[in-house]
């Protein structure tokens, strides 16, 4: 085990050592050619002060008074020319320029001594160690075996050869050998450990406290030596030496308070030795460290009374870990960036490890929940970000409503509906507090979680009353309904578009107020009325996504009310005069008007007028079918002969094929009046399905007498609705002659 561990920590100082050798040696480079730079410059500064003679060679230095006389003497067109910005180069300069250099300015002679050094001083190095301490554990298994040594004399001799090598390693270092000292330190380091693990696990011949105290001096040690020696290797050690000591110590007894206090101190001290060295991998591994240490801990001595102080420990490590994130976050290097990713899975970790220790707890559970909602909405805050506002959300959601479907009952109906309503107001303040203080709409996020927030509240807060009162619902879902339009007013003057989106939670929390206080028709109406209701403030505000939602609401408040016509009419019901005909009256009127605010508005899809005009005359028709069929069918209810049944059907079936036909001869007369093509054509169809009934099943099931007032009702009709589009067009005929190419 010894030399698996010797092994372990020789290569990790070779792969070290070997980086900051490539560093020093980029950094003489660098200094080098720094060096050689300011040489030439100093060189070509002296030469610009010396007179030039015929020889090139030869120069003297000439005082100031005599530079004027001299150069009068020479003639202009001969005077050498000399800017500032092009200075003479020395004939050495100028050939050390030209000579071809090797990469990084070192000579091939100097390249061969450096790797000649590398080889000698470094490979050599490793071999050594390794042989050594091979050599040395096989020599202490042998005198282990053959017993000629004591167990106290085994760990004294371990703890001696390590001290030495520690000493040895700082000497080393101080001589100017830093890299072998380094090397050497660390060995000395690694003995330490193992005959302080072999003297406690081992033979008991020190109790643990001592163990600790001795690992926990050999850590701090090793700590400062990296420090003082700026060796990122042996801090990588005595870090993860700190973190193993712990489990190099187990005793099968539980000592959290104990464990957790020293795993924090040594957090600290890695977090203060890798921010004062820019030494991340550090922070890394005291990561890994502190998650594996509360993992097995956790598998081996956690239990349900333990929670509080898990949690308190959870929360101080996350802490430290997000302080790290904090003081780090302009790292530069690709490894800096690598070791944050890592980092910012501690929250996550938090967070989970949180859920699972706090679940089976329902009051420190709710607690937890608000906490985390405060915390969100103060960083949300504070980095002014929608996307953290909507996790922080999810986060305290999810769980929340995991916990509400375990605590359905009426002990826990006001805990739940103060823990439902404090979410839901953290977020609701965060994002009006936005609204108001920085004076910008909210974006396509928060606008998501402002309808979410306000559904699902309610949704949560439903499942909580549903299994107490029931009957509470749907007062509730009004009132919260009013909360949400009384903030949309409030914050109409300030952040108009934020205002209509409040609007439309209010208007969804009053259709579904609407759904579980009335049945049948009168949801249907409210429904309706709220779908009327959006689309008109869609229209005035110019919101597209308003006029479709509204638009939705209405449709499925048509198929309701198809619906009600399809189904048996209850007995004794009057006819015209009952529910289902005031429903479709009430509805039909919406159509219309909403068609006439399309027009009266400008709407930029003038299509959706004509669609508005046709869908009004089919529930109109719809209804008179409704409410023909309802009539016959009470009436052959009542009536017991099956002669009596057989004339109210035929009857049926006559009065319907001439309304149909009456009815689109009324929409051709206000189609022509009114100038709008879609009723006329709408009336076409209604021509073509009753002309279709009457050939194919009037005149194959009526009697002679009803097949003769069917057939000859409909060619009636047909010919004066024939007769009206004719006389239209004349009548524009003669108005204008351009009007005779009118299709119409």
């Amino acid at each position: 085990m010894s030399i698996l561990v010797m092994l372990v920590v020789v290569a990790w100082f070779w792969i070290d050592l070997r980086r900051e050798l490539r560093a020093r040696f980029s950094r003489l480079d660098e200094e080098l050619q720094s060096l050689r730079e300011r040489i030439a410059t100093l060189e070509n500064r002296a030469s610009a002060e010396h007179v030039i003679t015929g020889d090139a060679s030869v120069s003297a230095p000439v005082p100031a008074v005599y530079v004027d006389i001299l150069e009068r003497q020479v003639p202009p067109q001969v005077q050498p020319a000399r800017t500032p910005q092009e200075p003479e180069i020395p004939l050495a300069a100028a050939q050390a320029k030209t000579t071809p250099q090797p990469a990084g300015g070192i000579t091939t002679e100097e390249a061969h001594e450096s790797l000649e050094t590398r080889i000698g001083a470094r490979w050599l190095l490793y071999v050594g160690v390794v042989a050594i301490v091979v050599g040395v554990a096989y020599f202490v298994k042998l005198a282990f075996d053959n017993e000629w040594i004591t167990e106290l004399a085994r760990v004294v001799i371990g703890g001696v050869v390590g001290g030495s090598l520690v000493y040895a390693g700082v000497w080393f270092t101080r001589a100017g050998y830093p890299f072998y000292g380094q090397m050497i330190t660390g060995g000395g380091i690694a003995i330490l450990y193992v005959s302080i693990y072999a003297a406690f696990n081992f033979y008991g011949l020190i109790p643990r406290p001592v163990a600790f105290a001795l690992m926990g001096l050999v850590t701090a040690a090793a700590a400062w030596l990296a420090d003082t020696q700026r060796s990122q290797g042996l801090a990588l050690m005595a870090v993860g030496g700190g973190f193993a000591t712990p489990f190099l110590l187990a005793t099968g007894r539980d000592a959290q308070i104990a464990l957790f206090t020293y795993e924090a101190i040594l957090v600290a001290g890695t977090m203060y030795l890798a921010r004062r060295r820019d030494w991340p991998a550090l922070n890394l591994v005291s990561y890994a460290g502190t998650v594996l240490t509360l993992a097995g801990w956790a598998v081996l001595f956690y239990t349900f009374e333990k929670f509080l102080v898990t949690e308190i420990i959870l929360t101080i490590f996350c802490g430290m870990f997000l302080f790290i994130l904090r003081e780090n976050r302009r790292a530069r290097s690709l490894f800096a960036q690598l070791v944050q990713v890592v980092l910012w899975t501690a929250p996550i970790l938090y967070y989970l490890a949180s859920i699972a220790v706090l679940y089976e707890h329902p009051i420190p559970m709710l607690v937890y929940l608000i906490l985390l909602s405060v915390a969100g909405a103060v960083i949300a805050r504070q980095v002014d970000s929608s996307l953290v506002r909507l996790i922080v959300w999810l986060a305290v959601e999810v769980p929340l409503a995991l916990w509400l479907d375990e605590h359905l009952s009426p002990g826990w109906l006001i805990g739940g509906l103060a823990i439902v309503g404090g979410v839901y107001a953290l977020t609701l303040i965060g994002q009006v507090e936005l609204v108001l203080t920085k004076e910008r709409r909210l974006d396509a996020v928060d606008l998501a979680l402002l309808h979410l927030n306000g559904l699902v509240t309610y949704g949560l807060a439903y499942w909580l009353i549903d299994s107490v009162q029931s009957a509470a619902t749907a007062p509730v879902a009004f009132g919260f309904a009013l909360w949400h339009a009384s903030l949309a007013l409030w914050l109409s003057k300030r952040a108009r578009q934020d205002a209509l989106h409040m609007a439309s939670v209010a208007f969804t929390l009053g259709a579904i107020a609407v759904a579980l206080a009335f049945d049948g028709a009168w949801v249907t109406m409210a429904w309706a009325a709220e779908g009327a209701a959006i689309v008109w403030l869609g229209l005035r505000e110019r919101r597209a996504w308003m006029r479709a939602g509204g638009l939705l609401l209405l449709t499925i408040a048509t198929l309701r009310l198809l619906d009600l016509h399809v189904s048996l009419a209850p007995v004794g019901q009057p006819v015209i005069l009952n529910q289902r005909a005031l429903c479709s009256v009430f509805v039909i009127a919406l159509f219309y008007v909403l068609a006439d605010l399309h027009r009266r508005s400008g709407s930029p899809n003038p299509r959706t007028r004509d669609v508005l005009l046709v869908a009004a005359n089919f529930l109109t028709l719809s209804w008179f079918t409704s409410e023909i069929t309802g009539f016959w069918e009470l009436r052959e209810f009542v009536s017991r002969p099956s002669a009596m049944s057989r004339t109210g059907h035929l009857a049926r079936e006559v009065m319907l094929s001439i309304t149909w036909a009456a009815y689109a001869t009324l929409l051709v007369v206000v189609g022509l009046q009114r100038h709008c093509p879609a009723i006329r054509y709408f009336a076409i169809v209604v021509f073509a399905v009753t002309i279709f009934k009457v050939f194919t099943i009037d005149l194959a099931a009526l009697e002679r007498i009803y097949r003769v007032l069917s057939i000859i009702g409909l060619g009636v009709l047909l010919l004066m609705s024939s007769y009206l589009y004719q006389r239209s067009r004349h009548v524009r005929q003669s108005a204008s002659p351009e009007a005779a190419t009118d299709p119409t």
